[in-house]
């Protein structure tokens, strides 16, 4: 899964949502809940919108990068007006990727995004990053919900 995610401590997102011919995934706002189910509890800092650039499973990320070049050339010029907003203070597509290290036995994981990739992210002021998943998430997930039922 690969996400596109702009924030600002100030950003309009209702202005900035009409600005990509895409529905994001989420918005939130500064001082909302940071948990709706937890009203009471931490408030978002910045207010932002995600948009979905990829559904690829966090082991394909040759698929995901296929689908991120795709998604930012339809929608550059759209995408350029966001992240140049004055009030944006952060843009960063993010790759959901498997962690391998401590799994099937491999000890050091690399992996590279092409050259094209990285140059469309400078030409939109917008950061490459990464995110680690561990493959057995779900399980790890369901262990700790058990635990807190006992």
């Amino acid at each position: 899964m690969c996400v596109l995610r702009i924030s600002g401590q100030n950003l309009n997102v209702e202005k900035l949502i009409l600005l990509i011919d895409q529905k994001p995934v989420s918005i939130y706002r500064k001082g909302e809940p940071y948990l709706k189910s937890k009203p009471n509890g931490r408030k978002n800092k910045t207010s932002g919108i995600n948009y979905n650039v990829s559904n690829a499973s966090f082991d394909d990320l040759e698929k995901q990068i296929k689908d991120a070049i795709k998604f930012i050339k339809k929608y550059k010029a759209q995408i350029a007006e966001v992240t140049f907003d004055e009030l944006v203070d952060g843009s960063t597509l993010d790759f959901g990727i498997d962690l391998r290290i401590g799994y099937q036995n491999v000890a050091i994981q690399a992996d590279s995004f092409p050259s094209e990739l990285l140059k469309l992210l400078g030409e939109l002021n917008i950061d490459l990053g990464f995110t680690l998943y561990p493959p057995d998430l779900e399980n790890q997930i369901e262990a700790r919900a058990d635990k807190k039922d006992k």
